[in-house]
């Protein structure tokens, strides 16, 4: 495809994308209200075929500005509606339940369509994005946030369904859910995916480091709160692994360790650098 060509597949797909995201939200949503079942065999389909679409658009950025397609807010926003629905699709098929769909399919769309309303057709160029190493390092690195957020969902689903398990009252929205004990496998699951893909942020990003940058790079703020986040996580699936946590405990450290993760991420972009400070 020539250029002009790719530009013109990127504007339809910016508009394309949110309304599959949105289809395949009302998919789940038939699933979820009225447990239909042409809904229960369409959406997880729907949703397979949005990210193969969705991974095209993604490479279609890549060969056109010959760059990691996450430059502009527009494209870190779509990178991680993407990462999130992939989580969700590998916890769906690990666990086979389509229960939580509607909650992490309008997540993804949420970021799909503040992707698509803050489209840019030509990004800034930044030399930076055409390291294949960094691109790895970040790639990585959204995806392994992403899963802390799907992590923090399920928490949150888990602990609202556990409150309403003991006051015996069951709201419309929650009294769906499936059993504490299968949001439980989720939340680890998507815990654990985060954790293997911050591991691969930081190995990658060490790498990378080391090659391209001399002096004392450990000390930047950022690479200290992710180095911070990876223990954090690390010790949650630890102590959950030997029982000293239940799933309550497990809970209520996704959602707070997710929450530390936002404002340790807005205080160092705001107080210190966009990037890295040794960039």
């Amino acid at each position: 495809m020539t250029a002009q060509q790719l530009d013109v597949a990127l504007k339809i797909s910016a508009v394309f994308l949110p309304m599959l995201y949105l289809l395949v939200a009302v998919g789940y949503g038939f699933y979820f209200f009225a447990e239909h079942a042409l809904a229960q065999r369409a959406a997880p389909l729907l949703l397979r075929v949005t990210l193969a679409l969705h991974m095209t658009q993604l490479i279609m950025l890549g060969v056109r500005w010959q760059q990691f397609p996450a430059a502009t807010v527009s494209q870190a926003l779509s990178a991680t509606a993407f990462a999130i629905a992939v989580v969700y699709a590998l916890v769906e098929w690990q666990s086979n339940e389509l229960a939580t769909g509607l909650w992490m399919t309008t997540l993804a769309c949420f970021f799909e369509v503040l992707s698509s309303l803050l489209y840019t057709a030509k990004p800034p160029y930044q030399e930076i994005f055409h390291n294949p190493l960094f691109s790895a390092h970040a790639g990585f690195g959204l995806l392994g946030y992403a899963a802390f957020a799907v992590a923090a969902s399920y928490g949150f689903l888990f602990l609202r369904l556990y409150s309403e398990i003991k006051r015996r009252q069951f709201s419309v929205f929650f009294g769906k859910l499936p059993p504490l004990e299968v949001l439980e496998r989720m939340m680890v699951g998507a815990l654990l995916a985060g954790f293997i893909a911050l591991t691969g942020a930081l190995v990658s990003g060490a790498v990378w480091a080391n090659e391209v940058f001399a002096g004392n790079w450990l000390m930047d703020p950022k690479i200290l709160v992710t180095i911070v986040t990876w223990v954090f996580y690390g010790l949650s699936l630890g102590l959950r692994r030997l029982r000293r946590w239940q799933g309550r405990q497990t809970a209520i450290a996704s959602l707070a360790g997710f929450a530390a993760v936002l404002f340790s991420a807005v205080a160092v972009n705001f107080f210190f650098t966009d990037l890295h400070g040794f960039v």
